[in-house]
């Protein structure tokens, strides 16, 4: 019979506990400067005479931010920290000027 205390089996959370709330904070943190990058590549293929150079620039960091995103999938909890700190960090950076 099952004991209604115990959990019935594995969860499916990949990410459990607050290594998984870090985690989340990461994979958000992230996202908010993929979702720039995406912001602004679009309103410069948008401008009346793009600058190719920028445009090379937001796509460079938008490939960054892929690779890290895929790294904290595999990422110890401290990598994972200091990604969201990062991010975090840039965002704040991008979004004061």
């Amino acid at each position: 019979m099952h004991d209604p205390a115990q959990p019935a089996g594995p969860s499916s959370d990949p990410t459990p506990g607050s290594a998984g709330a870090d985690y989340e904070v990461a994979l958000e943190a992230v996202g908010r400067v993929l979702a720039w990058c995406a912001q602004q590549i679009l309103a410069e293929r948008r401008a009346a005479v793009p600058d190719p150079e920028r445009l090379e620039q937001l796509k460079a960091r938008q490939r960054e931010c892929a690779a890290d995103q895929n790294r904290l999938e595999d990422a110890e909890p401290e990598e994972i920290a200091r990604i969201a700190a990062a991010y975090e960090a840039t965002f704040k950076q991008l979004t004061q000027s």
